[in-house]
């Protein structure tokens, strides 16, 4: 199991990011990015500093690492990027199988070539694709934490204006902590059989908050609430990501813009508490929802929906109460299903709860009304139907199941 994240890894991360500036751009995409998305790709490309049209592959992530590479060389020329702009850094942990002919696990050390760094330094804008993110912290951390002087470059880069972004693995080294593996069922409960959540480094261009990717495809609202309630992981604010769908941070105003397909999760734990032992239970959480064209804020954590969408309050759509449940027999089980129809747009409604479990053990999702929250709805220029959600408290609560078969 990968190294486990600690306090002292942050303090270092802080000490090692010195240059780590405002003028910069993240672009940070839940994974399963389409080729056809020309918003996203429209922020990508427009966030880079004028005179620097340069754009760094950073294949780290892959095990496929050409054939990644060549797909997103060709969405990138799809939007208009001209072939000469693009290079691929020779990055790699693994060796691509595809490629008999090169051996890339031998550019593994790659962050100390001076080429390598020379190609980073020229270019506008450095993305990272998606993969296992353990392989881009390897390659990129020193063995004792700090920075290989590619990374610093990448810093420098940031800090004098470019982009960086990335999608899947590419999202998650964003954050100063950096979530390596689980799964919600396997991070709340011990027992139940699932994969454990993992926490260890991430490369930190991102302060303030911990970014998990594939986020509602994947159902890891659990594991996120797990994550940033953990003792010794001191970020309290998470920032789930779905995919085809980007978080866009201009760095130094606190704030961050979405687009794309899906929605941005808003989950702030500054007040919540949590149970110990083996079967977790967490109080005190509030949860926001932004589709593309909401805010977020950063630096006060909250969700301002976009000019298009409308206040629900007074006019929901909804107006019965809806069963407690879960499960395929049961309706849609999104956030934005049963957090935004199923509670705010629904004024019979003030609290609504759904069940999951693993043998005897699992767990109630709990979402209520509050004097904070609030629901907005709307379609987009291209028809597009999205709640934006702020304020809904959310806890999370161990059960017991016990399962028999009908005898009448």
């Amino acid at each position: 199991m990968r190294a486990r994240f600690i306090l002292a890894g942050l303090a270092l991360a802080a000490s090692t990011a010195a240059a780590r500036a405002e003028g910069g751009t993240l672009v940070i995409v839940g994974g399963g990015l389409d080729p056809a998305n020309a918003e996203i790709f429209a922020a990508l490309l427009d966030a880079r500093p004028e005179g620097a049209p340069g754009i760094a592959i950073i294949p780290a992530a892959s095990g496929e690492s050409a054939a990644s590479s060549r797909a997103f060389t060709a969405a990138l020329q799809r939007h208009g990027t001209r072939p000469e702009d693009i290079v691929t850094i020779r990055l790699a942990a693994v060796d691509d199988p595809g490629t008999p002919d090169e051996d890339e696990s031998r550019w593994a050390g790659n962050a100390h070539d001076p080429a390598e760094i020379a190609a980073v330094k020229r270019a506008g804008a450095i993305w990272f694709l998606g993969g296992d993110q353990a392989r881009i912290t390897a390659v990129l951390l020193e063995k004792d934490g700090s920075d290989t002087p590619m990374l610093a470059a990448i810093r420098q880069r940031l800090a004098g204006g470019a982009v960086v972004g990335g999608t899947s693995a590419g999202a998650a080294i964003m954050s100063e902590g950096m979530i390596g593996q689980g799964d919600s069922l396997g991070a709340l409960l011990a027992n139940a059989g699932g994969e454990p959540l993992e926490l260890t480094r991430g490369l930190g261009f991102l302060k303030g908050a911990l970014v998990d990717q594939h986020f509602g495809e994947r159902a890891r609202l659990g594991r996120l609430a797990v994550a940033i309630t953990d003792p010794g992981q001191p970020q309290r604010i998470g920032l789930g990501i779905d995919e085809d769908t980007a978080l866009i941070v201009s760095l130094g105003d606190g704030r961050a813009l979405v687009k794309g397909s899906g929605y941005v999760t808003l989950l702030d734990a500054r007040m919540a508490q949590r149970t110990r032992g083996p079967r977790i239970g967490i109080a005190g959480l509030r949860l926001g929802l932004a589709g593309a064209g909401d805010s977020i804020g950063l630096a006060e954590p909250g969700v301002t929906p976009a000019p298009i969408r409308k206040p629900t309050a007074g006019r929901e759509y909804v107006e019965r109460p809806l069963l407690a449940g879960g499960g395929m027999a049961y309706g849609d089980q999104t956030l934005a299903g049963v957090v935004g129809e199923g509670l705010l747009d629904n004024a019979a409604a003030s609290v609504t709860e759904r069940h999951s479990f693993a043998g005897r053990e699992g767990v109630t999702y709990r979402f209520a009304k509050t004097g904070a929250a609030r629901g907005w709805w709307g379609r987009d220029a291209q028809g597009r139907a999205r709640y934006t959600i702020e304020g809904v408290a959310f806890d999370i609560t161990p059960i017991t199941v016990a399962i028999r078969k009908a005898t009448d």
